[in-house]
C-alpha cells in the first residue's frame, strides 16, 4: 500500500509526532516485560571517581531478562560526583551527545563494560586512560 499523505500531515500514520509516541508505548511496554531497564529505577551498586571521570556499577531490578542479573557498568566522562550524586534517571543506552537532558538525568554513558569483575577492572582502566589523554600524557 502506497501512502499518499504530505510529508508533514498530522493525519497520517508515518507523521513523526505518531511514530514519537509509538516508540515510546514500545519502549514502556519493554520496560514492563523486564527486557529493558527502567531508567528510573536503580541502585548504585559501586562507584569510582577516576579524576573527572566516574565509573558505576547500576542494578535495574526491573530488568529481569537482561544479562548479568541487570547489572551495568557504566562511565561517565567530565562529571563530578555531585553531580551523580543529583541524578534520578540513569538510561545506560547510548544516546546522541547533543541531546538535551536535565541537571537530574546522566548523560549518556561514554562506555558500558560487562558487569563482571574483569569488567569493572577494564571499566576504571579505560576512565585512567581518558584522563591520561587530558592531561596530555601518552
Amino acid at each position: 500500500m502506497t501512502c499518499h499523505h504530505a510529508s508533514d500531515d498530522p493525519l497520517c500514520s508515518s507523521y513523526k509526532s505518531h511514530v514519537t509516541a509509538a516508540r515510546k508505548l514500545v519502549a514502556k511496554d519493554d520496560v514492563r516485560n523486564g527486557a529493558k531497564p527502567d531508567a528510573e529505577n536503580y541502585v548504585v551498586i559501586d562507584a569510582h571517581a577516576v579524576g573527572n571521570h566516574v565509573v558505576l556499577k547500576v542494578q535495574y531490578p526491573s530488568c529481569a531478562k537482561c544479562s548479568y542479573e541487570g547489572i551495568k557498568i557504566l562511565v561517565y566522562l567530565n562529571v563530578a560526583l555531585v553531580e551523580v550524586i543529583r541524578w534520578k534517571r540513569i538510561d545506560p543506552h547510548f544516546a546522541e551527545p547533543n541531546e538535551l537532558k536535565g541537571s537530574t538525568d546522566a548523560p549518556s554513558p561514554a562506555a558500558r563494560f560487562p558487569a563482571s569483575d574483569v569488567g569493572w577492572q577494564d571499566a576504571i582502566a579505560y576512565a585512567k586512560n581518558k584522563m591520561r589523554k587530558v592531561k596530555g600524557k601518552k
